[in-house]
């Protein structure tokens, strides 16, 4: 798999074929059917002259992927069993494996880097693994990377323990999950929200700053040991394996694209709050107080859709009163979205998958990760995911992500194991949510009966399309800002005492948002209440995604014969859209990823037309709103 090592841990927590089960063979079957295809082209290749160093470099591969399906695999089960049980003994077994795993890959890259540079003309495929496994970034110093994991996994566990405890009455402390972020999308009390918010900060960053300071002086290290600049050079050849040295570039690109929507949704939403909270509290023209968009961090509003759409939002109360009337339970919600991936020709979860995923947060007192991700075990029939389900419309787009994730994992199951990862980071985030918007339409809800039919009238259309731009067009500047700040944090130009003050200057620039109280104590570490940050979980990938979703979507929709406005397209049960769906995903990361695309949408380029074709409508609805009512633009 193309990643490197010390994303492992985070990979597996967050990423959130289509084959029958008779497709997807034992991996055994698979080495040989692919080994003897390869043998088939080393014949073809005899009269090159270096058959002998070829044939070399084929028992290399065939040794590595069978030593490093093994390490993968322990390194998933370790991880797992933090993720379900968070332990001082399970975060030990897991810097223990990753230390392994860094020492096998710093021997494996040094024997590719030989084997690639004598790969001229040969077949593609050997030629890209060897030089996927020459471009791990790894430590040579062992001690070094024993710290580095000792970091990672002391930073994971700050999060996932950390809790906010009431002041008065019985003192009762609080979970991130479900607590707080219930707190953050149903209270409307301004104080209320401000201790949540503020609780939540002051419990994570602070205790987080200086291992990762230590962290990031560490990574950057490694880089430069592994012929990178710094870091952030290492992010972006992940990000784009194609031309690494213009992502950056591109990523302003695609933000500039979607301001004038997201202005125009930002002008909206402030002009709304203010008659909620005041005009003291949510001033005109300036940033919006973070703490009142619905969530911990602000980066999907979709909470106080009732406080600023004007139509009755009632499709989503529908759909989750209709979970209730059926009794649903989790395991229920996803053996729906299990039915929705099986309609359209992919496979169902395996038996694995539903013996061991974690559905619910368990009652036996554990401490575990709620986070939800999907894991991909690395043996081609165990699949997992683990979540704290909630009944509730956002659960129920979330199962339908992660298990985009697994469908990704199973697809390509039969690739070596260089292979067996996303075309491009964004596109593994992209899959579930691509199937979220069929999902969540009207007409899809009405079909698998959550709401009754007759839903499809302006009102609910406009007030469908709001609530979307509230979870994905005001994502997309929080997405670019993460990483924005982090390549920054790696090239030197913000140093430990500005993290915080840095990080909320950027927020007001790119996303019109500020704390709710003042950050400048250099003590404070903001970023960390931010799972992905102490993660280090590279983020431009869910930025990529949010604008890839709506790219296949719109490939999808064409392939299953949908004609009329995009955000009514649901391609439940189009066999048609699935198998390009399918063809798409069985590549994993076998060729580049505008190859990858192409497969599926006929383009070799991200585009941001379809994402805002999707919104045009709601568009032109908020122009005229912000007019209406002399709601100004800007921050």
């Amino acid at each position: 798999m193309r990643l490197l090592w010390r994303f492992m841990l985070p990979l597996s927590l967050l990423l959130v074929g289509a084959a029958s089960h008779t497709r997807r063979k034992s991996q055994n079957d698979n080495k040989a059917r692919i080994l003897q295809e390869l043998l088939q082209e080393l014949k073809l290749n005899e009269e090159r002259g270096n058959d002998d160093q070829l044939k070399e470099a084929l028992d290399f591969l065939r040794d590595y992927n069978q030593e490093a399906d093994l390490m993968s695999h322990r390194m998933a089960l370790y991880e797992f069993d933090f993720s379900t049980n968070v332990t001082d003994v399970n975060s030990k077994k897991v810097e223990d494996q990753q230390v392994l795993f860094n020492s096998f890959l710093q021997t494996q890259k040094f024997k590719a880097e030989k084997f690639y540079k004598e790969s001229h003309g040969w077949p593609d495929d050997i030629s890209r693994q060897l030089k996927f496994i020459s471009m791990a970034v790894v430590s040579t110093d062992p001690h070094l990377a024993r710290e580095m994991a000792e970091i990672s996994s002391n930073l994971s566990s700050i999060y996932a323990s950390a809790k906010v405890c009431e002041t008065s009455g019985d003192k009762k402390c609080h979970d991130l999950e479900p607590d707080l972020l219930d707190t953050m999308a149903n209270s409307r009390d301004y104080d209320e929200l401000l201790w949540a918010w503020k609780g939540w900060h002051d419990a994570t960053g602070p205790k987080m700053k200086s291992m990762y300071a230590r962290l990031v002086e560490l990574m950057n290290n490694e880089a430069k040991e592994n012929g990178y600049a710094d870091e952030a050079a290492v992010w972006m050849e992940e990000n784009d394996e194609t031309n690494p040295s213009g992502f950056e570039a591109l990523s302003d690109k695609f933000l500039a694209d979607i301001m004038p929507l997201y202005t125009e949704l930002h002008a909206y939403v402030r002009g709304r709050l203010a008659k909620t909270y005041g005009s003291d509290r949510v001033q005109d023209n300036k940033p919006i107080s973070v703490h009142l968009l619905g969530n911990m961090w602000a980066q999907d509003w979709s909470s106080i859709i009732s406080l600023v759409s004007p139509y009755a939002n009632k499709l989503f109360q529908e759909a989750e009163k209709g979970m209730q009337s059926r009794s649903l339970k989790a395991v229920d919600l996803f053996k729906i979205a299990e039915e929705f991936y099986t309609s359209i020709g992919l496979d169902p979860m395996t038996d694995a998958f539903w013996k061991y995923s974690m559905l619910t947060k368990p009652t036996d007192g554990r401490t575990v990760q709620c986070h939800a991700a999907a894991h991909d075990m690395s043996t081609g029939k165990d699949f997992r995911i683990h979540m704290c389900t909630e009944m509730n419309m956002f659960n129920f787009y979330v199962i339908h992500h992660e298990m985009g994730h697994v469908e990704y994992y199973m697809e390509y199951a039969n690739q070596p194991h260089e292979f067996r990862g996303g075309a491009h980071s964004g596109f593994h985030e992209a899959i579930g949510d691509t199937i979220g918007l069929s999902v969540v339409t009207p007409k899809h809800l009405a079909t698998i009966g959550l709401v009754d039919a007759g839903q499809d009238t302006y009102e609910n259309s406009i007030s469908f399309l709001l609530n979307l731009a509230l979870q994905k067009v005001a994502f997309l500047p929080f997405g670019y800002t993460i990483d924005k700040w982090r390549w920054r944090v790696f090239r030197g130009d913000i140093k430990p005492n500005d993290y915080t003050s840095s990080w909320w200057n950027m927020h007001r620039e790119y996303r019109g948002v500020a704390p709710p109280v003042p950050r400048d104590d250099p003590s404070l570490f903001d970023p960390g209440a931010k799972y992905h940050v102490p993660a280090n979980v590279p983020y431009s990938r869910y930025f990529i995604s949010h604008l890839l979703q709506f790219q296949f979507h719109e490939a999808l929709c064409a392939a299953a014969g949908y004609k009329g406005p995009l955000h009514k397209c649901d391609i439940y049960r189009s066999t048609d859209a699935g198998a390009k769906f399918i063809k798409m995903l069985r590549m994993g990361a076998s060729r580049p990823w505008p190859d990858a695309l192409e497969v599926l949408t006929g383009s070799r380029k991200f585009d941001t037309g379809p994402l805002l074709r999707y919104f045009e409508p709601l568009r032109k609805w908020l122009v005229e709103e912000n007019r209406k009512h002399n709601y100004r633009k800007g921050w």
